[in-house]
């Protein structure tokens, strides 16, 4: 799903090393959904593994805390902590977040559902900026199939470590929907640094793998959704494999 120039590439590697990737949380596809009253928590996390000592070892790891304001917009809290990739790293907390969602129309009303994405994350570490994270997300079901994609800009803010240029951020992911308990499928993720106006020198990142999609109902009082598989890195920057899960527990109100 990227296009990437060599020309891009030997730029993006030349800076790499001095401009720093943005957080590798987040590996989650969101969807445009507003339920009133929903409250849900939300535990996700990835870990990766590469031959490669300076790319193995990366670990992500979010709890989110989620409220349905209305038909129309879903708001989170999000706390962030992260291991960069490569030997003697250690974990930190990194990041709380403000996530916010609208929903543009109701599900199956026309012929694509529709909504916006809009995040600010505040750093807690010295070394690293501010960032905002916007754009829209789409959804088409068909041939029992739910097809989810995200395109988002993200954009380093306030302080000296903020890079200058925005970065784009794609999702996808594809459910094969069975109507079983557990349903098969697959996610992909990138940052596409190669395209020159986006260029922001962050190294190239794609992944894609298989996952699962589970839903339990009448859990307690709420009902429990999971998601979890393997993401292959596409060479030369991603990891080899990327072990994602995501868990969320949901109360109606």
């Amino acid at each position: 799903m990227r296009i990437i120039s060599v020309t891009a590439l030997i730029a993006a590697a030349a800076v790499g090393a001095t401009v720093a990737p943005p957080a590798a949380a987040d590996f989650k596809v969101q969807t445009p959904d507003a339920e009133t009253g929903e409250i849900a928590i939300e535990p996700l996390g990835d870990i990766a593994h590469d031959p490669l000592a300076a790319h193995s070892g990366e670990l992500s790891s979010v709890q989110e805390f989620e409220y349905g304001v209305n038909g129309f917009w879903r708001t989170e809290l999000e706390l962030e902590q992260e291991r960069a990739a490569g030997p003697g790293q250690s974990i930190h907390f990194s990041q709380v977040t403000w996530e916010n969602i609208f929903q543009f129309s109701e599900r199956g009303q026309y012929w694509m559902d529709s909504g916006f994405f809009a995040e600010f994350g505040k750093t807690t570490l010295a070394d690293t900026s501010n960032e905002v994270t916007f754009g829209p997300i789409f959804r088409k079901e068909f041939f029992h199939t739910i097809n989810t994609v995200n395109l988002f800009i993200q954009k380093d803010v306030g302080g000296q470590f903020a890079s200058g240029r925005p970065g784009f951020l794609y999702a996808w992911e594809t459910r094969i929907a069975l109507g079983t308990p557990i349903e098969p499928g697959f996610q992909a993720y990138g940052q596409p640094s190669g395209f020159p106006e986006y260029n922001s020198g962050w190294p190239q990142d794609n992944r894609i793998g298989p996952q699962l999609f589970g839903t339990i109902s009448n859990f307690g009082p709420g009902t429990l959704k999971w998601n979890g598989g393997v993401l292959f890195g596409i060479r030369p920057w991603a990891p080899r494999e990327t072990f994602r899960w995501q868990a969320e527990y949901e109360i109606h109100f």
